[in-house]
């Protein structure tokens, strides 16, 4: 006999028989093993999951969700997955009874294997507008909160195409929260959150739902078994408040207040918030308030009584020294705050008292934070000491610096490395020979053996410091010693880690030969770590700061670094992975973009042609050519370059391959764009155009052609040539086709855009600081003669809005006859896009009081109104309702009061918008309208 659940009586049983919740696991156990589907089951309960009474529904949806917990996370398939989302999503809109069960079961869908990220957009669109996340039980807005974090630790990515509503769902969500369970996981959770999602326009709003909070007003229940306690909950608000530079002002503002309050707790609470915004504020945040500081600082400092808060005002001082100094601080903020830049004489007695003071104070056995604030602040007091030229005078008290940091980097803990090295670094000129066995030891473990980002880094730095100030003491202990490169490990990450340090140390004069001597060998010889090799090299030689073009120059004459590498790639093309492939095209570019012309000319003259016969057979070796062009000087020319741009014209076409395609459009807009005026620059540019006139016109083919010529005419008119015109009008001519007009508009967004590792003056390329504008002219004055079509209207108003988005505004004033069409046009779009740049423009036309744009207010206030409901983005809806606004602040009375009457009723709907922020500018906009003719009213007619 079938169990019930096999049955559509399953509905009719899950409503009559609490009991039925008993037999969950043999249900689980048959939809594992294949006996049933879980659509089925869905199916079976349609009578209890649609059932009138909500009573019986809110059933239905607990079952189906204690169902879903207890199915295998990896199990359900993403068709079931998407088929049980849409279901959740539909019933966030039942009766409330529902919603509990609703809100349980989609957090569990979330964390299932096959969950696609996209299903959340839909599902945070209706959570956040149909339910009220206050009016829910504690535990339901806590698995709202939960839902949010889960799919940021899914694709934080994802998270971010969410914009803005995402982030005011999440401030609505929280405004109000009083529970301390759930206070606390959103203040653990907004850090993150502030740190990768951009607030956009809702800075104010996000500070102000956080710092209502503070300072944590709040104590615990006896009765409570697991209660969070004042500072659990003072000590995770902290960080949230600082969590992003936006809030600096805000949070100072704040802090300064609660630090003149009489409540200690506030005191102490500020104190801490001080120092951590310290960690996250740039200086220049604090230049204003410094002497309000100083004076709330220095009495609390002064306190005689209170152990405790003498203690923070101490660690908030110190962190507050070390960030100002951290700045160039060109208005002496920072001398003048330390009392320290009247005289030498002054500096003198402040750090000769200071460093014993810090350095007793460290030693003391404080807070670890404070022992790390201490660290920070003496290596300030050396930088000022340096800076007045009075190290000689402080000399005794500087050598007690180093044992200190000694002491630091031999603690466990990152924080104390991190400063103890920090502090070395700066203070390297006082290290003497026989202590720096002892931190090279502590060194090279740590590289050895810690996977921590941060602390490899400075790391790296300080054995670099050291190596300046003691090469021969580095070169037995480190290079020939403990990093030996001869004496090869089997742990990966153990060797690329030593290989980061040892090319490092090749930037310095006295270890480059040694270092690049034994890398070279390994490459040329030891296939097992060759990539390791050129990763390492990849990423110092990428660094300018650290390698100057005369030592690239240096190492490439003296070793032959590109022909290493070169080899190693004509090995590897076929079989390495592209991640490999990638650092080695990178080395050689940035090896050659540092070189001069002649030797520029003596490694294309050693390995261009060979690389060419290969790549006449197959365009996989392509990218070896690509990277030895790319990077070339202006003047560097030969007969081969007209061959290089046909190859390269041919592969930018043909090619299946987006990676090599795209290298080789990029190679053709170098050479266009380097090339010498006169005959060279118009045999390429000839030999270009004949190869393109010949080619078919099969769509594929189009299509890339459409790329390709993006690419030329962005390289034509960074170089300053006017023949970037007939590349331009042949792109305009793709936006009347509707087979090919979306490429057409990406070649336009390609041309404005900036191009990271293309056309940049890194690779010796021209640009032209105005090309924005020729663009806009150009764009504008050919626009004329290639109108859209019906079926293409929308991608060319795209064009314009790419074109438009990049120009100055100050151009566009030339031209609103031909744009304010367009930008009306837009108004009736359905691109949220297109919207936002066109009514920004529209909003630049009308604070500039254009008489044009009230020429059209028949048209364009309907269009604004009907975008205030625009439900599809709420930045639409905003930017529409500051333009309405703009509109009655700017215009003279007499233009405005036909349209009045219709506007204060057409305003009515957005008033009660589901967003704060659009109520918030409906009621600014419908505000001053109804000023419009009112006496009194203060416009400049």
């Amino acid at each position: 006999m079938e169990p019930i659940w096999f049955k559509e009586v399953l509905a009719d049983e899950i409503i009559k028989n609490d009991d039925i919740i008993n037999e969950m696991q043999s249900i689980v156990t048959d939809i594992v093993c294949g006996h049933i589907d879980i659509t089925r089951i869905v199916e079976n309960m349609a009578g209890v999951l649609t059932h009138k009474d909500s009573e019986n529904r809110e059933k239905g949806m607990r079952f189906f969700t204690n169902l879903l917990k207890k199915i295998p996370q990896d199990f359900l398939t993403v068709s079931q997955i998407n088929f049980i989302s849409k279901f959740y999503i539909d019933r966030l809109k039942d009766n409330h009874r529902v919603i509990p069960a609703v809100l349980d079961g989609y957090l569990t869908i979330v964390g299932m294997k096959h969950f696609h990220i996209s299903l959340c957009g839909e599902y945070f669109t209706v959570l956040f507008r149909e339910i009220a996340c206050q009016s829910q039980l504690r535990q339901d807005r806590l698995n709202i909160y939960l839902t949010m974090q889960n799919t940021m630790d899914k694709d934080i990515e994802y998270m971010k195409s969410l914009g803005p509503d995402f982030v005011f769902g999440l401030i609505s969500a929280m405004d109000g929260e009083r529970d301390p369970r759930n206070l606390l996981f959103l203040f653990n959770f907004l850090p993150k959150f502030l740190a990768n999602i951009p607030l956009g326009h809702l800075v104010d709003e996000m500070f102000e739902v956080i710092s209502c909070y503070y300072p944590i007003d709040f104590h615990p229940s006896p009765d409570d078994p697991a209660a969070v306690s004042r500072d659990d909950l003072a000590l995770a608000l902290c960080p949230c408040l600082c969590g992003v530079q936006e809030f600096g002002e805000q949070c100072l503002v704040l802090l300064i207040e609660k630090l003149d309050s009489s409540l200690r707790v506030a005191k102490l609470d500020s104190l801490r918030l001080l120092a951590e915004s310290c960690k996250k504020f740039k200086p220049e945040t604090y230049i204003p308030f410094l002497k309000a500081l100083w004076s709330s600082l220095y009495r609390e400092i002064s306190h005689k009584t209170d152990e405790e808060l003498k203690l923070a005002a101490h660690e908030a001082l110190s962190a507050l020294i070390s960030n100002m100094a951290a700045s160039h601080n060109t208005d002496q903020s920072f001398e003048n705050f330390v009392k320290a830049n009247s005289s030498k004489e002054s500096c003198v007695i402040v750090t000769k008292t200071m460093i014993p003071a810090i350095i007793s104070y460290y030693e003391f056995k404080t807070s670890a934070k404070l022992q790390v604030a201490s660290l920070e602040f003496i290596g300030e007091l050396y930088d000022l000491a340096k800076c007045w030229d009075v190290v000689n005078d402080i000399d005794k008290q500087a050598n007690e610096i180093i044992p200190l940091c000694l002491t630091a980097v031999s603690e466990p803990t990152k924080e104390h490395q991190m400063a103890g090295f920090k502090a070395l670094i700066r203070t390297i000129d006082v290290l003497k020979p026989d202590l720096v066995l002892p931190f090279v030891e502590i060194l090279i473990h740590i590289v050895q053996h810690s996977d921590d980002h941060d602390i490899l880094l400075v790391s790296v730095e300080t054995t670099n410091a050291i190596a300046k100030k003691y090469p021969e003491l580095i070169m037995d202990l480190v290079v020939k010693g403990k990093c030996n490169i001869e004496e090869m490990v089997d742990n990966k990450s153990i060797l690329q880690k030593r290989l980061n340090l040892l090319s490092n140390l090749a930037s310095i004069d006295d270890f480059t030969r040694v270092i690049i001597e034994e890398m070279l060998k390994i490459i040329t010889v030891d296939d097992k770590n060759a990539y390791n090799v050129i990763k390492a090299l990849n990423g110092s030689i990428s660094n300018t700061s650290l390698y100057t073009e005369e030592k690239v120059t240096q190492i490439e004459s003296d070793h032959g670094l590109i022909d290493s590498i070169l080899t190693w790639l004509l090995k590897e093309i076929k079989s390495g992975s592209k991640e490999s492939l990638v650092h080695g095209y990178t080395l050689i570019s940035n090896t050659m973009c540092s070189l001069p012309s002649e030797k520029q000319k003596a490694v294309l003259e050693r390995h261009s042609s060979k690389i060419m016969e290969k790549c006449q057979n197959e365009d996989i070796y392509y990218p070896l050519l690509e990277c030895l062009y790319r990077s070339l000087q202006q003047n560097v020319y030969d007969s081969s370059y007209e061959h290089i741009m046909t190859l390269s014209i041919k592969i930018a076409i043909n090619n299946d391959n987006e990676f090599i395609k795209t290298r080789a459009c990029c190679l053709v807009a170098h050479f266009l764009n380097k090339a010498e005026f006169g005959q060279t620059f118009e045999l390429l540019y000839e030999s270009l155009k004949s190869y393109l006139s010949s080619c078919t016109k099969d769509e594929n083919i189009c299509l890339s052609l459409i790329q390709l010529f993006g690419w030329i005419a962005k390289a034509l008119i960074l170089r300053g040539s006017d023949l970037f015109i007939f590349w331009l009008q042949k792109i305009l001519i793709t936006l009347s086709n509707p087979e090919c007009c979306q490429q057409g508009a990406e070649a336009i967004r390609l041309i404005v855009s900036d191009q990271p590792d293309c056309l940049n003056p890194r690779q010796h390329c021209r640009t032209s600081l105005l090309y924005r504008q020729r663009i806009f002219q150009s764009f504008a004055k050919l626009s004329e003669k290639f109108g859209p079509i019906s079926e293409t209207k929308e991608t060319y108003l795209l064009c314009w809005a790419y074109v438009l988005e990049k120009a100055p505004k100050s151009v566009l004033n030339n031209e609103v006859g031909k744009i304010l069409p367009l930008v009306v046009d837009s108004l009736d779009s359905d691109n949220k896009d297109l919207l936002v740049v066109m009514i920004d423009v529209l909003i630049y036309f009308v604070v500039a009081k254009n008489i044009l744009v009230a020429q059209s207010f028949q048209t364009i206030l309907p269009r604004l109104v009907k975008l205030s409901e625009y439900m599809k983005s709420m930045d639409v809806r905003i930017k529409s309702l500051q333009c309405l606004y703009e509109i009655a602040n700017s215009y003279k009375t007499a233009l405005l009061l036909p349209y009045k009457t219709d506007l204060l009723f057409d305003l009515a709907p957005s008033l009660d918008d589901k967003k704060r922020l659009v109520r918030n500018m409906a009621v600014r906009a419908r505000t001053r309208w109804y000023l419009v003719g009112a006496p009194g009213e203060e416009k400049d007619d």
